[in-house]
């Protein structure tokens, strides 16, 4: 019933099972081989761990034993340099703890009130070192000719009572600073103002400040060497004498 295979097929199915048999033992002895290198390294890198770790103890033992004979010199240092100190001398002191500089000059806050004695009025006035110049709050501006000299009419609003028409030589035209840049150029007039015990005289651009909180901005031209400034405090000036002296 059933055929016989030929011999040549036999000896060809038993070859081929013989060759992968050969090659499967190949395969698992390379594996096992690599598995004992790998067993083998870390073996070996156990030992020197150990090794290292023995040598260390045994270091630590030394050095041990030499601090408790006082055999171990103890590290040399460079001694501290201290750098030089500079004393600057105080400005003198005088009674009340003020220093000269400062009862030479007047003390003034960010708002005081000052005294144009030409006209007899008394403003606010803002105290604004951003500016170098000062200016006054002017209206109805208008420049004209007196004696071939160049003049200029302009109202000032005082404080409380009726606007006041004041007539001064123009010193020169300039431009006053706005946010945008450089604005036209108006009158520049010179003036003697008081502010606390302070009395000099001004240069002061006339411009309409009736937008503004204050008629009277003062620069720095007007506070230089004769005042200093503490933004924090107003009035901080004596309220200015009245005097009939005019300009």
């Amino acid at each position: 019933m059933y055929r016989r295979l030929p011999i040549t097929v036999l000896s060809l199915i038993a070859l081929f099972c013989t060759a992968c048999a050969s090659d499967y033992r190949v395969v698992k002895t390379a594996q096992l081989d690599a598995l004992d290198q790998c067993a083998a390294a870390v073996e070996l890198n156990g030992l020197q761990a150990q090794e290292q770790q023995q040598q260390l103890l045994q270091s630590v033992d030394e050095v041990l034993q030499q601090l408790a004979l006082g055999q171990v010199e103890a590290p040399v240092t460079e001694p501290l340099t201290c750098p030089e100190v500079t004393y600057i001398a105080s400005p003198p002191v005088v009674a009340g703890g003020e220093n000269q500089d400062a009862v030479s000059k007047q003390l003034v806050g960010a708002v005081e009130q000052v005294r144009f004695d030409g006209i007899g009025m008394t403003l606010a006035a803002r105290i604004d070192t951003g500016i170098a110049t000062a200016v006054l709050d002017a209206r109805e501006i208008q420049t004209f000719e007196r004696n071939s000299e160049a003049w200029v009419r302009f109202v000032v609003q005082a404080n409380s009572g009726e606007p006041q028409e004041v007539e001064r030589k123009l010193t020169r035209m300039a431009s006053l600073p706005t946010r945008t840049g450089e604005g036209k150029k108006r009158p520049v007039i010179n003036m003697r103002f008081t502010l606390g015990r302070v009395s000099q005289q001004g240069e002061f651009i006339l411009a309409d400040r009736s937008a503004n909180e204050y008629p009277v901005l003062l620069g720095r031209l007007s506070l230089r060497d004769v005042m200093i400034v503490d933004v924090s405090r107003d009035n901080v000036a004596p309220a200015p004498a009245v005097s009939s002296e005019a300009l």
